[in-house]
């Protein structure tokens, strides 16, 4: 997979880690992602996966932090059904736990937080969240599509980034010297087995392909 070909495989992140990225003018920008956050992977690059989030940025994560959708445990066979957040059959199931004070008025029974003779009506209340849900479901959506707008109209040039593999020292003019590990954004690849890239700290210069991976796995 790359970017011409990507995998487009939806995943999920298993802790909070970081997305790095290269933005124009040289430098380098790390963007925190929660725990949880489903990205779309387009292609692994070693340990590294070239990822895309919901809010339309790009770049690379720790291959280790992306978890795969769709896996669930079989069912068990057994005299009673597992509870329900166990079975693929009832994913979002009806809540029975927490009920609202106007239902525990209706039925006899007491909040064990709740002052005695305070009553809320629980219509207004529920009505209230979700006119305030939608309007944060609509507000997220248009945030999205102006990022990609904005993304699309500004013209971003979008640059490959690479995992260098080995340490290389500088041998001379136009060269750069790398450490195993470093990130670095590719610039031109026309020359055979060389890379022009672009470090961290916006120095440029030339490094052997084969330091880097030739590219992509």
């Amino acid at each position: 997979a790359s970017l011409e070909k990507p995998a487009n495989i939806p995943v999920v992140l298993a802790f909070p880690c970081v997305l790095y990225q290269t933005r124009l003018g040289g430098y380098q920008e790390e963007v925190a992602l929660p725990l949880g956050m489903v990205v779309n992977a387009v292609f692994k690059n070693q340990t590294w996966l070239y990822v895309q989030t919901p809010h339309g940025e790009e770049g690379y994560v720790s291959y280790a932090a992306c978890l795969p959708l769709g896996i669930l445990p079989p069912p068990q066979r057994a005299s009673k059904p597992p509870p329900c957040w166990e079975t693929h059959t009832d994913i979002f199931p009806q809540p029975l736990g927490n009920r609202t004070d106007s239902e525990k008025i209706r039925d006899g029974t007491r909040s064990e937080c709740g002052a005695r003779g305070r009553c809320y009506s629980n219509v207004a209340r529920c009505g209230q969240r979700d006119a305030v849900s939608a309007c944060g479901e609509r507000s997220v959506d248009r945030l999205y599509l102006r990022a990609a707008a904005s993304a699309k109209c500004k013209g971003i040039t979008r640059h490959t980034l690479l995992v260098i593999r080995s340490d290389y020292n500088s041998k001379g003019r136009n060269t750069l010297s790398v450490a195993k590990g470093d990130v670095v954004a590719l610039v031109s690849g026309h020359l055979k087995d060389w890379f022009w890239v672009r470090s961290r700290d916006g120095n440029e210069g030339f490094i052997p392909s084969v330091v880097a991976g030739h590219g992509f796995l």
